[in-house]
């Protein structure tokens, strides 16, 4: 997925100091400060608007150039959104242009730090910096401009999504995310687990049975693991990962991708 060159130029915003919200050195590692700051980010930035018409435009053009290609229609997913618009204002203030942040997140990582229920499968993201005089229109064909992200918009897996434009420094960020929800827990998932968790879950493909569960760091070690509907207590005191649920369908074997979470 490439990036429009536009976009590379460094931009040199900072945050009113008066605010609560300070991306100048990005968002907090474990789940629970990712969130606190990100909605206090929402509440204001100095210098960075989110542009809810444009964003509501993208929607519809995505939406009927999905029916022209015979595809389902997408479900918004808050989650999708705010992880969308977080990472627009963190390249904004940062000054950088990435899928990834400066911590090496990816558009997925936050996804499950803000999210507390969903648990995903395939998963895109498209993103495009337009001039900041750019029409819905003239922001929807620069993010089509890309092949990868034209091919992302027609997945027939995809069915949910989430858009943000942002308007900072002259330029509008536009960040587009797809996914599939394959499942969903009964109970959100807190972001610092110190007991037992339930892990009930209704899935979308009722004929698939869970195998069992993990939570797994940024780096691929396993934290803690187990079979059954429930997490424990952990001894893993202070680490943080993602959850994943590995599942069963006759004899294909996939992963699903759940909240993050912090282990106390």
């Amino acid at each position: 997925m490439s990036i429009s060159a536009l976009a590379l130029a460094a931009l040199g915003l900072t945050a009113n100091a008066q605010q609560a919200c300070d991306l100048s050195d990005g968002l907090g590692l474990q789940p629970a400060a990712f969130q606190t700051e990100t909605e206090a980010c929402f509440e204001g930035l100095n210098g960075v608007t989110p542009d809810t018409f444009m964003q509501g435009q993208l929607g519809q053009f995505t939406a009927a150039d999905r029916s022209d290609a015979g595809k389902a229609s997408l479900t918004n997913l808050a989650t999708l959104n705010e992880a969308a618009r977080i990472h627009a204002y963190d390249m904004a203030v940062r000054g950088y242009v990435a899928h990834e942040d400066m911590e090496g997140r990816s558009h997925l990582d936050r996804v499950r730090l803000l999210d507390r229920t969903h648990l995903m499968g395939a998963f895109g993201a498209n993103m495009a910096i337009v001039d900041d005089s750019a029409t819905p229109e003239e922001a929807y064909r620069a993010l089509m401009a890309d092949p990868a992200n034209k091919a992302n918009l027609k997945r027939g897996e995809f069915d949910h999504t989430g858009v943000a434009a942002v308007r900072a420094n002259g330029r509008i960020y536009l960040v587009q995310l797809f996914s599939r929800v394959e499942g969903t827990l009964q109970a959100p998932m807190p972001t610092q687990m110190n007991g037992k968790t339930d892990l009930k879950a209704v899935f979308a493909e009722s004929r698939a049975e869970p195998l069992g569960w993990s939570v797994v760091s940024t780096s691929g070690n396993v934290l803690a693991k187990g079979i059954g509907d429930s997490v424990p207590a952990s001894e893993l005191k202070g680490q943080s990962g993602y959850l994943t649920i590995d599942m069963a369908l006759g004899k294909d074997r996939y992963t699903l991708k759940g909240p993050a979470v912090s282990l106390f």
